[in-house]
């Protein structure tokens, strides 16, 4: 690797040569912020008359043995907006727009700086973007007049223009204070390893996103040609899938394989580790990447070929949550390779809306659905093939997912109707997150209209047509404190922003705080009628039309129809599935709904290798010696952290290398723990792990102690 201080122009200049942005580099995103800036740098430096500027720095490298043609692989953004400006000083100059001494400039500007024109190619253009910027960059230079709308190439070049038309500074001065740009030139030898430097130039994470680095990864060891390929084919249509915004999508597609919710901080290195871990092909990785995200635009775009299984996916996309995307898209990929009906796969997407809708209501933590989400489809898969492998026709995939959604316990449970009943009375509707209010409501209004009325409804409430009315006010008046009664001050703080207590109207910023046969009736305000709820559309106000007064009994009454419906719309399932009887469970490492504590373990498996063992001290420290034979150096590092394991003998610890130990004076809870905490040091998949434990019915087991739970330590080996 070289590198050297140059002039900015003199990294340009030069016949026969260009530069080419990889197809594993972003698009080019510059800000008008960003270009303001630089323009303000550039008539700066005309005015104080400083010598140079530093510019950052440039990483490239030979794209070929045969001319000078370099890969960007650092300072695309910078490379292309001087080359932007240069476009917009050459063209207004053209048109009149900038003023010039000598119209030799403008040639020379163009031929040194924008193309080469000794080139073979048909294009003769120095700098090379990405095919979705490339279009609109040419247009600029060869049919400025036809420019590329909706393109940040295109944007910047207008901004640029604009500043030219009023800046006082000649074409030969700004190009002067262009001059006096300097870039840290660095030039890659063949031995540099192109990868590594870009992880390292890009290590903070602030300029390119972890899409952007995951991107580069799969492509940048690649040939020119492979690159292309791969591009095209892959990568240019999972940005088309996602956006253009796929960290989110890589993510889940991660958490498809892995069972675990990636960091997005450290997507990336998750993300290579896995890949390198799995040994597949970074071709076979993105045309799988490429058939989940088909899935994923499916779901959010709502693209199926049914359109009632898109009303579905619209429903629950107004959650507007990711953190069940993972299980949308595999479940969708599986039943489009299954040959499910759309009834069955509507089946399956009516369980998981009222999962959602049962857990908002009783106001379950929205985190512990990352781990549900993130197993259910490999839980409902796992139970498929047992019966399989009994040689029994596998149950329907809903059947057994329900089985899978009520055994779930703790923070991750799918509440019962008896939950359901107690909390609908008391739950804040009107202080839940926006999206899940606009969820319930719409379905609570709609149900499951033929019609089809959620596109008269969310669209419109979101932007204020419709908006969610107290039908007892926010602030009692005395005449709805009379009207309540001498209990006003409790009725009102129990039920004010419960379901019982509102509704959908058009004019709810005129009701206010009205007395209810006003909001009831309607009335006059400013010489205009404001109908009422007996006017109202709205199913949801069907019962407000048939009373005359608005106390603490109507409220009562409204609330049961109000749960009788919801309880209609979202029922607590129920299924004859019963898993079939084995020898052993095959438990997953990482699975914290599995019952743990109290059990007996007949044998673990990592990776592939099957290794039984009689207690769970014993698979511990085997397990220790496998993952010691795989990482020895690592293993020793953290013996010498002496957490957990440790370096030295003890009476608690147990030796599983030469001058290693592993606590193991403990319960199953700790060992769990031990395990995990190497497994997080030593990068590891949980999923490379599991157990094979004696089934509940035949171990005397405490039902209610998991491992995720707080149990006690006892030592049950």
């Amino acid at each position: 690797m070289k590198g050297e201080d140059k002039k900015l122009v003199r990294f340009f200049e030069g016949s026969d040569k260009r530069f080419i942005i990889p197809l594993y580099q972003r698009n080019y995103d510059w800000e008008i912020k960003h270009c303001r800036h630089l323009f303000a740098d550039l008539v700066k430096l005309h005015e104080d008359k400083r010598r140079s500027h530093f510019f950052g720095s440039i990483v490239t490298s030979r794209a070929n043995d045969v001319n000078d043609d370099y890969l960007v692989i650092d300072g695309q953004q910078r490379i292309t907006t001087i080359s932007l400006l240069l476009i917009a000083m050459v063209n207004a100059a053209k048109a009149g727009d900038l003023a010039y001494d000598d119209e030799r400039k403008i040639a020379m500007i163009y031929r040194t700086y924008i193309v080469d024109e000794y080139q073979d190619d048909e294009r003769k253009v120095k700098l090379k973007p990405i095919k979705n910027d490339m279009k609109a960059f040419d247009a600029l230079i060869y049919e400025p007049e036809k420019h590329v709308r909706e393109s940040n190439v295109t944007r910047n070049y207008e901004f640029f223009y604009n500043e030219l038309k009023s800046c006082t500074l000649k074409l030969e001065e700004l190009f002067e204070s262009i001059k006096k740009l300097v870039v840290i030139d660095i030039r890659l030898e063949r031995e540099d390893d192109a990868q590594l430097i870009f992880e390292s130039l890009n290590s903070t994470g602030l300029d390119l996103s972890e899409a952007d680095k995951i991107r580069n990864f799969l492509l940048m060891s690649m040939t020119n040609e492979e690159q292309e390929h791969c591009y095209e084919k892959y990568w240019n249509r999972i940005e088309i899938y996602t956006g253009y915004d796929p960290t989110m999508f890589v993510r889940d597609y991660l958490t498809i394989y892995t069972k675990a919710i990636a960091n997005i901080d450290n997507l990336y290195f998750d993300f290579k580790s896995f890949v390198e871990r799995t040994g597949i092909s970074r071709e076979e990785v993105m045309s799988d990447m490429t058939e989940y995200a088909r899935y994923w635009n499916i779901f959010t775009s709502q693209k199926s070929d049914d359109e009632k299984l898109n009303t579905k996916f619209r429903q629950i996309n107004t959650i507007e949550s990711t953190v069940g995307m993972a299980f949308y898209m595999a479940f969708l990929k599986y039943a489009n390779d299954n040959g499910f009906t759309s009834n069955e796969v509507f089946e399956v997407f009516d369980l998981i809306e009222a999962y959602w809708a049962r857990r908002i209501i009783c106001n379950y933590p929205t985190n512990a659905m990352n781990k549900a989400f993130a197993t259910m489809h490999h839980d409902v898969l796992r139970l498929r093939r047992e019966q399989e492998a009994k040689g029994i026709e596998p149950s329907q995939y809903s059947e057994v997912l329900k089985y899978v959604l009520l055994k779930r316990q703790g923070t991750g449970a799918l509440p019962s109707d008896a939950e359901v009943s107690e909390e609908f009375k008391k739950r804040q509707i009107y202080r839940i997150p926006q999206s899940y209010r606009n969820f319930l409501f719409e379905r609570m209004e709609n149900c499951d209209n033929a019609e089809g009325k959620w596109e008269n409804i969310v669209p419109r409430i979101k932007d204020g047509s419709y908006t969610i009315e107290h039908i007892m006010p926010q602030t009692l008046t005395a005449t709805w404190r009379q009207h309540l009664g001498e209990d006003a001050e409790r009725i009102h703080e129990e039920y004010l922003h419960t379901f019982a207590n509102l509704t959908l109207t058009g004019y709810n910023s005129s009701y206010s705080n009205r007395p209810f046969e006003e909001k009831k009736k309607g009335y006059d305000y400013k010489g205009k009628h404001i109908y009422g709820f007996d006017e109202s559309h709205f199913s949801l106000s069907n019962y407000i039309k048939t009373v005359d007064q608005w106390t603490e009994k109507e409220l009562i009454e409204r609330q049961a129809i109000l749960l009788n419906r919801f309880m209609w719309l979202w029922p607590m399932p129920s299924t004859e599935f019963k898993p079939v009887e084995k020898d052993t469970d095959h438990v997953a490492f990482d699975d914290e709904d599995t019952i743990l504590t109290g059990r007996k373990i007949t044998a673990f498996t990592y990776k592939n290798e099957h290794v039984k063992v009689t207690s769970w001290k014993e698979m511990l420290v085997a397990v220790c010696q496998l993952l010691y034979k795989d990482s020895p150096s690592s293993m020793r590092v953290l013996c010498n952290a002496d957490i957990w394991v440790h370096s030295k003998p003890d009476e608690d610890y147990s030796l599983f290398a030469e001058g290693c130990y592993v606590f193991t004076s403990c319960g199953t809870p700790t060992k769990i723990s031990i395990l995990r905490y190497l497994f997080k040091n030593l990068n590891l998949l949980p999923t490379d792990l599991d157990f094979e434990l004696i089934p509940i019915a035949d171990a005397a087991v405490n039902e209610t102690t998991t491992v995720s739970g707080n149990s006690s330590d006892i030592i049950d080996d």
